[in-house]
């Protein structure tokens, strides 16, 4: 899909009928874009569309770079997939001259509020430059967003892990559950990293961009602005997922201990019944000269015995504070 957006009467507009590259075209959005679409831009702004093999190239210089007089910049952004699944998608950015050209294969949400809001909060929507900066503006508020609602699941899974409510409620929680909850965060988390850090990368690399073109002198407050944001949403996500490893590392811990402490129960179960077996395996064994097979008082005693010797390995385990 090739959506053509103008800048007319001082507002950002999408333009109606056959798409066409005329002057008043700032920004250019190729969405899933067919064989055609891609001959069209390449030819109208005489650049080499990059294709979606080539974004999902991990190499900074296949995904940041100067060609033909524009600047070519991919960014790993996050976003809400299917099923509300936290996903990532690479999305190119293109200045080529006072025109944005922005290829995605995906639709991230921050497409959607940028342009929803865009003609009331940006006051320069005229070239490229600026409705790109309008776009990372958005990207990086998409991506707080994300940080900020895998801070509050962090600090759910914190309290679930750490606070007990008695036993009855320990031996009732469910550690696969939270096992699959903190695995859950933790992906998202290092997705939220890896898109940070292709942003910093990106807008490292616009900023170099910025230096270089004539018209780029009112922007480099807003570069260097956006900058600091990405850094800072950076490190915080970083700081979660070290969280979420600590609470990975507690959490096994817990299970260690519930399974050592099924381990221990039955471990003194079977002392305590111990000599208990070996009384009743000695009496019960069939020999015509056992002293004590005549005794009216034989079996109440072999019963004392029992019941004493089991007692007495529970009063010591007690006192010692192993059960």
């Amino acid at each position: 899909m090739l959506k053509i957006y103008e800048f007319l009467a001082g507002e950002l507009k999408v333009q109606t009928g056959k798409p066409r590259i005329t002057a008043e075209a700032v920004w250019i959005d190729l969405l899933n874009p067919t064989a055609d679409e891609e001959s069209k831009v390449e030819k109208s702004l005489g650049i080499d569309v990059p294709t979606r093999e080539e974004q999902q190239e991990i190499e900074v210089s296949d995904r940041l770079y100067h060609e033909d007089g524009a600047y070519f910049m991919t960014a790993t952004l996050l976003y809400q997939g299917e099923n509300a699944a936290a996903t990532t998608t690479p999305v190119s950015f293109i200045l080529a001259g006072t025109r944005l050209l922005t290829v995605r294969y995906a639709e991230p949400r921050a497409f959607d509020i940028f342009l929803a809001r865009c003609n009331r909060s940006e006051s320069d929507l005229s070239t490229g430059p600026a409705v790109l900066m309008g776009l990372l503006d958005t990207i990086v508020d998409r991506l707080a967003d994300f940080i900020e609602r895998i801070q509050a699941e962090v600090e759910l899974l914190s309290h679930s892990v750490f606070e007990n409510h008695g036993a009855a409620s320990s031996r009732q929680r469910r550690f696969d559950v939270l096992l699959r909850s903190i695995g859950r965060e933790g992906e998202v988390a290092s997705k939220a990293r890896e898109s940070g850090h292709s942003l910093g990368r990106l807008v490292t690399f616009l900023s170099y961009a910025v230096n270089e073109r004539k018209d780029g002198k009112p922007m480099q407050t807003r570069v260097r602005t956006v900058a600091r944001d990405v850094t800072s949403l950076t490190d915080h996500a970083t700081f979660l997922s070290g969280k979420i490893i600590f609470l990975l590392d507690a959490t096994l811990g817990m299970i260690n201990i519930q399974q050592n402490d099924i381990i221990k129960i039955f471990s003194v179960a079977a002392v305590v019944f111990l000599p208990p077996t070996l009384i009743a395996s000695i009496y019960g064994m069939n020999f015509h000269t056992m002293p004590e097979l005549d005794w009216i008082f034989g079996y109440p005693f072999a019963l004392g015995l029992m019941v004493l010797f089991a007692v007495l390995p529970y009063i010591y385990f007690k006192h010692k504070g192993w059960l």
